[in-house]
């Protein structure tokens, strides 16, 4: 099938209207090359079966999809052939597709069932330059079958938005404020919004406030901290290249909602600079991850194309210039680029393009390309002034279609140079409903393009097709030796693992019969699975560790150190080179994979039991996937690190108590043992912990910059590993999640210790110094990120959870503290924010004075505990003015509802707002719990009655001062204790702590109080108002404060001849004097004598006839004067 290469714009010729003329943007051009050579020229008003299949390629099946088009788009496209009137159709992934003609905009659902689908037209704003489909937006508001908005923007930025797409009167309109840039696109990034997107990559957020709409630029954080998370993602994984969002030329735009929360959006930006990622979530702060140079990253990918040249000529990549072309997102965060690039010391410059693959699953930038895939079908010669051609790019699964308005390529992206199959029509848009790409054709309408199937036997799931496809592939590659003898005899054998290792052989000399054959033989359905360390579970992890540290099968040195036992090995390498033995290894494990799911043993996987816990079977095998891949990086980077590497081996080969012999190295074995690759943490801690012994600064520095970059490098690879098959390898039995780069936290922890305390102290420049930091803040990152796996998965334990997280929140506090107390800090708050160490936060944001950083922190992270934990910290560290200064009026409430638990600093705040009446309450609370400083609850109660008479509530403002009034009663009491007696009991007048009423009064009426006349035993029967005790202890306290106050007297020397003038003097008669003085009744405020004389106290007068007379004979006095 012919595809014309002509360019989609005429050479040099900017885009009609376009202000930028910038290269790649779009131009109009006439209709192009139909879809099928042999279509039938009926014209477009004939209606085209649903189920018609227009072409099959070798790969692909292109067919009309969807409704039949509506009459109106039909007259659209037929006056626009006739005008070569320029227009744009966009397919929405909702079902709606609208089509862009001038001023028409005309809406309608493809997606519908059967017979023609119903649309509606509605007019554009007024525009000097050309609308486009990019610029429209057709979504739904809410859930439910409610008609649809719609949205669009003019190339100036007038913003046009219909609540309805059937109420066309209804608009509304706003500006951008874009001050002359042109429009690009609109991206759907809901429940966010609507991104706006200009030609000079000006990012402009449009959203909903109400009925309304209102724009915004979307911005980079900044300040002293800042851009913390762009900045310590230039730490960890490379600078990022300079210039901001509006200093490149826009090329494409497009999102992906976060799998874990449906409010957040990441958006991949690419630009003329290179990719940039940013998460935008509802009511969250805007957050640009990183800007990755893609140019560069694509550029060394793209100079094989001219390497014959360039091996005659001489000549590097740099030689090359290149374009980002196009951007699609796929599943799991995978982001293919369309490049395009020449060699510009070419006489007659050909342009090449390429697909380029990067891993985006992380917030940290790619540092490398995945996969490239060169298209050199597109090639073609560059003229003088000429640019590339322009092409848009879908990816679905492992398939990418590069298409322009002259048809559509499809790529297989599995190699280094694709294989391509080509479509050609009139294409004027591109959409994809779930894993289907849709083209619209102006012949055709809507058309989908489906892989090919060829006739195989039924499979069981779409999953399978998959896997079936890889599983082919991979055989194809797979470099796996074992004779025909072996084979059999492994077939004939008793052991079951003997038995499941010919099933897997069988399988990948693509006998699956045998293979399944042997498998249900093994393994019936009908067999009890244990939840633990069934026999499956052990035979496949014995499988898969035999597999991994299998010996090389073609090296002849190996000969004398095989295995005596005479078992056939896999054979799982053919290759002599170490490198490669390896990487046909890490091969191998995935086709083990492929069979364990083809014969349908994978879903029947449980657990086993490793490192004295249960893990998940699946989990256990990802882990020897990931050690793998370690050992395929260690080696990549040995000769790089080969002096620490090499005594690490060593170290680890001791341990293992393994020498090497013969023609073999100490390389051969440590590399042949993947399962134990992990090994080599330990021993490279150790090379540090014997380098700093060293008298040699520079070396120890050196040793562990050294170590510390292999470490990285090595958790980094793995980790990226389980990123990229996670979804492989998820676990449906709930098992503790802690695999085997978790265990090495203890080492990790100890490797920054070493570095700060050795490493830092021997680095004499300021950028060695900048490099250490930079290497502990990823070490920190590794430890504590291995936190989150493990406790997602303890959610159903709240005890171990509970243990876990006690260690993260200390395994960060030190880590963070480390960096702080180094006053490193940009690098410890990254991981502040990250690991939402908050009080790390706040002590940064006060050691470095920086409070409007401290508000930025409230404001962003006002959804969690921050502000909680910033009052604590304040309180803790004595800084309890710092919450009172707090200079944004809407921390009120929070700060209110912290000082609820904290009440001697709540009152301060109450009084800062006016709220006197829960002030004066909150004081007078703690003027009755006090009981330490008798001078401190007087202030507070003297605070609390001020308060009070502040108050606007007169019922509260009584209630509070007579409380108040009775309280001071007692200190007054107490204040009036005299100095003698506190200080026979130890109490300084100046600290003395709060008595009790009871204690008061025994210091009153006691024995001690030698002076104690009729005023103190007068306070001591006041001070029984006050105490809180019942009826009958009252009675006896009562009674005990009138018999002390007759046992201050010698009644046996009273003169008895002047009884009345006698008696008057005593302390008891003097005492019910000033009583009745001071209004007291005398029938209830002074006992009957018989009371009296019957109280044990008195014991030793009660019988004296002398004392009775005399105390009768004042009774007698006292009823005659005061009637009593």
């Amino acid at each position: 099938m012919f595809t014309p290469k002509g360019s989609m714009y005429p050479s040099g010729r900017p885009r009609p209207g376009s202000r930028s003329g910038t290269p790649l943007s779009g131009a109009r051009r006439g209709p192009g090359t139909p879809l099928l050579a042999s279509r039938l020229k009926a014209g477009l008003n004939t209606p085209v079966s649903r189920s018609q299949v227009l072409e099959t390629t070798g790969s692909h099946v292109a067919a009309v999809w969807g409704s039949s088009l509506p009459v109106t788009v039909t007259e659209v496209l037929t006056l626009s052939s006739d005008c070569a009137g320029e227009v744009t159709v966009s397919l929405g992934r909702n079902g709606w597709a609208w089509l862009v003609s001038g001023r028409r905009l005309v809406i309608w659902r493809y997606r519908a069932g059967g017979g023609r689908a119903q649309c509606r037209e509605l007019s554009l704003p007024p525009s000097d330059l050309a609308h486009r489909a990019e610029l429209c937006l057709v979504y739904s508001q809410g859930e439910g079958g409610h008609t649809p908005c719609c949205l669009a923007v003019s190339p100036e930025g007038v913003v046009r938005y219909w609540p309805s797409i059937a109420q066309e009167g209804t608009s509304t309109e706003i500006s951008a404020e874009l001050g002359g840039q042109e429009c690009f696109s609109v991206t759907d990034i809901h429940p966010v919004g609507t991104l706006l997107a200009t030609t000079t990559a000006t990012l402009v957020l449009i959203h909903h406030t109400g009925q309304s709409l209102a724009c915004r630029r979307l911005a980079a954080p900044s300040g002293l901290l800042g851009g913390l998370g762009r900045r310590v993602s230039s730490l960890l994984w490379g600078a990022m290249p300079a210039g901001g969002a509006g200093e490149g030329r826009m090329v494409s735009v497009t999102a992906k909602q976060s799998e874990q929360d449906p409010e957040d959006v990441f958006l991949y930006v690419l630009t003329s600079n290179g990719l940039q990622k940013w998460q935008l979530g509802v009511g969250e702060p805007d957050k640009l991850y990183y800007e990755c140079d893609m140019a560069s990253l694509a550029r060394e990918a793209m100079w094989p194309a001219w390497s014959p040249q360039g091996g005659e000529g001489g000549g590097s990549a740099a030689w090359l210039r290149l374009w980002l072309v196009d951007l699609s997102v796929s599943s799991g965060g995978q982001v293919a680029v369309l490049v395009a690039a020449v060699n510009q010391h070419d006489t007659s410059p050909t342009v090449q393009y390429g697909v380029a693959q990067v891993r985006t699953a992380t917030t940290a930038p790619p540092i490398g390309l995945s996969s490239f895939c060169l298209l050199p079908s597109l090639s073609f010669m560059l003229g003088d002034g000429e640019e590339p051609k322009l092409f848009k790019l879908v990816t679905v699964g492992d398939w990418a279609y590069v298409y322009n308005r002259e048809g559509v390529n499809m790529v297989e992206l599995t190699g280094t140079e694709a294989l391509e199959n080509k479509i050609s029509s009139h294409v004027l848009g591109a959409g994809q409903s779930d894993d289907t790409p849709l083209f619209f054709s102006s012949h055709h309408g809507v058309v989908s393009l489906s892989l090919a199937r060829p006739q195989t036997p039924e499979v069981s799931s779409p999953s399978m097709v998959s896997d079936m496809n890889k599983t082919s592939r991979l055989c194809d590659s797979l470099n796996v030796s074992v004779s025909a003898a072996g084979l059999e005899n492994l077939t004939m054998s008793e052991s079951l693992t003997d038995q499941l290792k010919a099933a897997f052989l069988q399988f990948c000399k693509r006998s699956n019969a045998q293979a399944e054959a042997i498998v249900e033989e093994l393994f019936p359905l009908e067999d009890t699975v244990e939840l633990v360390d069934s026999t499956l579970d052990r035979l496949v992890v014995g499988l898969s560790k035999d597999l991994i540290d299998d010996f090389p099968a073609s090296d002849p040195r190996w000969v004398e150190s095989l295995p005596q036992s005479g078992t056939v090995g896999v054979g799982s390498s053919m290759s002599l080179l170490v490198l490669h033995q390896l990487e046909d290894k890490l091969a191998c494990h995935q086709f083990l994979i492929t069979f364990l799911k083809s014969v349908g043993l994978w879903p029947r996987l449980a657990a086993v039991t490793h490192r004295s816990q249960a893990m998940a079977t699946v989990v256990l095998l990802s882990e020897h996937a990931e050690k793998t891949v370690g050992a395929v990086t260690l080696r990549t980077i040995h000769m790089d690190h080969q002096a620490v590497i090499d005594q690490a081996i060593r170290m680890c080969l001791a341990e293992r108590e393994v020498t090497a012999s013969g023609n073999l190295t100490d390389q051969d074995h440590f590399y042949r043992e993947i399962s134990r690759i992990d090994d080599i943490v330990s021993s490279l801690v150790g090379v540090v912990r014997f380098s700093v012994r060293s008298d040699c600064p520079r070396e120890v520095l050196a040793t562990i910059q050294s170590v510390n970059t292999v470490v990285i490098t090595l958790f980094k690879e793995c980790l990226a590993s389980r990123n990229k098959r996670m979804i492989e390898f998820m676990v449906t039995t709930q098992h503790e999640f802690l695999p085997w780069t978790s265990t090495k936290r203890p080492l990790l922890l100890e490797l920054v210790r070493l570095t700060l305390e050795q490493g830092v102290g021997a680095a004499e420049e300021h950028s060695q110094k900048v490099l250490l930091y930079q290497q502990v803040v990823q070490l920190a990152d590794t430890v504590l990120d291995g936190y989150n796996g493990q406790m997602d998965s303890l959610k159903e334990w709240p005890d171990k959870m509970a243990d876990v997280e006690r260690s993260l929140a200390r395994d960060r506090s030190m880590l963070v503290g480390l960096l702080v107390d180094r006053k490193v800090y940009e690098e410890a708050a990254s991981l502040a924010e990250k690991y939402k160490d908050w009080d790390m936060l706040v002590r940064i944001c006060e050691e470095t004075n920086n409070k409007d950083k401290l508000e930025q922190y409230m404001d962003q992270y006002s959804n969690t505990s921050f502000s909680s934990h910033v009052f604590s910290w304040y309180v803790k560290e004595g800084k309890q003015n710092r919450l009172l200064s707090l200079p944004k009026a809407g921390r009120t409430p929070e700060l209110a509802s912290f000082l609820t638990t904290h009440s001697n600093i709540s009152w301060l705040h109450d009084i800062h707002t006016e709220n006197y009446t829960t002030a004066s309450l909150t004081l007078s609370t703690m003027a009755l719990k006090e009981g330490d400083i008798l001078a401190r609850k007087k202030t507070q109660l003297s605070l609390a009655k001020l308060t009070a008479l502040a108050c606007e509530d007169s019922e509260t403002r009584a209630q509070q001062l007579a409380m108040v009034d009775q309280e001071m009663c007692l200190v007054a009491a107490q204040e009036q204790l005299p100095t003698q007696v506190l200080g026979q009991f130890g109490f300084d007048r100046e600290n003395m702590r709060v008595l009790s009423p009871r204690e008061m009064i025994e210091l009153y009426v006691g024995e001690e109080n030698v002076e104690a006349d009729h005023i103190e035993f007068k306070k001591a029967l006041d001070l029984l108002n006050f105490v809180n005790m019942d009826e009958e202890e009252r009675n006896r306290t009562w009674l005990h404060i009138w018999c002390r106050s007759i046992l201050r007297n010698t009644w046996t020397d009273i003169d008895k001849d002047n009884p009345i003038e006698s008696v008057r003097d005593t302390v008891f008669f003097r005492l019910v004097e000033f009583a009745f003085m001071q209004g007291a009744d005398l029938t209830t405020y002074l006992p009957k004598p018989e009371m009296i004389l019957e109280c044990d106290e008195l014991e030793q007068l009660r019988g004296d006839q002398n004392f009775q007379y005399l105390l009768q004979t004042g009774y007698e006095q006292l009823q005659r004067v005061c009637a009593y």
